[in-house]
């Protein structure tokens, strides 16, 4: 497919005629379950490809846009399978509901009474209270329960604004690193921006609640692009220098500035003991580095200073029992576990022995134990009768307030098989946010592998077309800049997948563009259009710049100057 606008605008429009296939697939499945979904809702959703086709146009009408058009076309794809999953949880009266029980049983006496209609004959159908000539069609036509959602609704949902939201913050991203002097005058004041930014993220640290703010909001996620501004700046300022080594190491005073830099994103993620957004952080920050400064000694000092981080948290996170099994292990872990936050020692168990709850009396699980018996007087009562019963009580509180979530994703998964249950057919409505940190897993279960392959290839075409812009770029602080979002996208992914399939601990960080989720859509979408305004100055330069001589700029500031 050639890198034209037309050619991808017939792609989205093939996507919007696809999602609509999904929205009729899902209204009808949901009829086959007793309750009828909000046909306000889906007509929003597809009316979401207008201003996405408006912008298609904007980019190449008025803005001449020369780049890579796959960045764009990648991300509407992975926008409109998020969307076409979000109406089938919500649609759902059992997803998110005060009584789960009520909706479930309303479901089940549908599909019941569907069975009885098309296998029983009249005389059982009568036995039953059903009249004899009924049919399943009959009982699909009169759903038990009908959404109450209207227009108005609609139009006032943060589900529609927050989309709005991020197209909006796309175009501007999009429009203002375009400019060459926004781009200088960006590398020039990259740590008073990323100071500045301290200030409304340390207010939203204060005021958030289990690392929320403002409902369901994640007060760091649009501090992630001024973080990156700020260590893409300083990197680009000495990296030359950087390259000077003694034994293999840099100096120390042109190693110091990118260690605070790099430093500063850390204090609000330890304060929200937010080990997701750690790991991201200090994957894309190393990425950088290595990008920067292309030598081979510190490229493995780095990166085994990386593996051996994560090695130690692994070690001070191991059940009791494995560690007591190696030599000199527990002594190794002890001091590891006496500062690691409780919060990270339960993901790395949930991890490495989700299955086998820790002991009431372990330190870092006893405090969540001890709540579950204060807010439930009853269970307080049994796991005082016997130390069995409180093994059981023990069990049944760790299930229901961790490893509830993890495991029914993994079974969601694992019942998709290949091709998936169908499109509202399964149950993913019993993952407590399938919408947000576990819709891969609800992708997994109605779309199967061939599903959740889709999504694979579809952020691997992303990631690829944002490695190409940052190979292509002819300054430092632009490759660094277009590295660091394409890093952001594909690791927050491998992070979120990965910890959805157990082949990492779960972080509960979001899907980018597949999760809805208040300000990590609108940051994803902001990446999207300074990736899009990179990769059009690249190609503006190449055709516009003699490539007798190749030769890398120093810098945006530089080439201004």
């Amino acid at each position: 497919m050639k890198n034209r606008a037309s050619s991808h605008l017939i792609i989205i429009l093939l996507i919007a005629a696809l999602e609509s296939l999904g929205y009729l697939a899902v209204y009808r499945a949901a009829l086959l379950r007793g309750y009828a979904p909000s046909v306000a809702s889906g007509v929003r959703d597809l009316l979401l490809f207008v201003p996405l086709g408006v912008l298609l146009l904007w980019l190449s009408r008025a803005m001449r846009y020369a780049g890579q058009w796959a960045l764009y076309t990648a991300a509407i794809a992975l926008f409109a399978i998020g969307m076409v999953v979000q109406y089938r949880l919500y649609s759902d009266p059992e997803y998110g509901a005060h009584n789960k029980a009520e909706a479930r049983a309303q479901k089940m006496q549908t599909m019941r009474e569907r069975y009885i209609a098309h296998f029983y004959d009249a005389e059982k159908k009568m036995m039953l209270g059903l009249p004899p000539d009924v049919t399943e069609e009959q009982i699909i036509s009169r759903p038990v329960r009908r959404s109450d959602i209207t227009a108005v609704d609609v139009l006032t949902s943060s589900y529609t604004w927050v989309p709005l939201l991020a197209f909006l913050a796309f175009a501007i991203a999009y429009r203002l690193f375009v400019d060459e002097r926004v781009l200088a005058w960006a590398q020039r004041n990259s740590f008073s921006i990323v100071l500045l930014t301290l200030i409304p993220l340390a207010a939203a640290i204060a005021t958030s609640k289990a690392g929320k703010a403002l409902g369901k909001m994640t007060p760091w996620e649009p501090a992630k692009i001024p973080f990156l501004i700020g260590f893409a700046g300083i990197l680009s300022a000495y990296y030359r220098n950087l390259a000077q080594t003694y034994w293999g190491l840099p100096r120390a005073r042109d190693v110091i500035p990118l260690i605070v830099m790099a430093l500063i994103p850390f204090i609000p993620f330890f304060a929200l003991k937010d080990f997701g957004q750690m790991l991201v952080f200090s994957g894309v920050y190393a990425t950088l580095y290595l990008i920067a400064v292309r030598r081979w000694p510190q490229a493995l000092a780095l990166v085994g200073s990386v593996v051996l981080a994560i090695a130690i948290l692994v070690v001070g996170a191991l059940p009791r029992d494995v560690q007591e099994s190696v030599p000199l292990l527990p002594t190794l872990a002890q001091p590891v576990q006496a500062v690691l936050p409780d919060r990270i020692k339960q993901r790395f168990h949930l991890w490495l022995d989700g299955f086998d709850p820790p002991s009431p009396e372990t330190p870092w699980w006893q405090r969540d134990y001890q709540e579950a018996l204060a807010e439930d007087p009853r269970m307080r009562e049994l796991a005082a009768q016997s130390p069995m019963m409180r093994r059981a009580v023990n069990v049944d509180v760790w299930f229901d307030r961790l490893a509830f979530q993890p495991s029914q994703a993994l079974f969601g998964i694992a019942s998709g098989r290949a091709t998936g249950r169908g499109l509202g057919l399964g149950f993913p409505e019993v993952i407590p946010v399938a919408d947000s940190d576990y819709i891969y897993a609800a992708i997994g279960e109605e779309l199967g592998l061939i599903g959740g392959a889709i999504v694979l290839l579809l952020l691997f075409v992303l990631v690829s077309a944002g490695i190409r812009t940052a190979a292509e770029a002819r300054d430092m602080f632009t490759k660094l800049s277009a590295a660091g979002l394409t890093a952001f996208i594909g690791l927050q992914a491998i992070v979120n997948i990965g910890g959805i399939t157990r082949a990492l601990p779960m972080t509960g960080i979001t899907l980018p563009f597949v999760s809805h989720g208040g300000f990590s859509l609108i940051t994803s979408f902001a990446m999207l259009g300074m990736l899009m305004a990179f990769s059009h100055r690249n190609a503006r330069e190449a055709a516009t710049l003699p490539r007798l001589v190749k030769r890398e700029k120093p810098s945006v500031l530089e080439a201004v100057q």
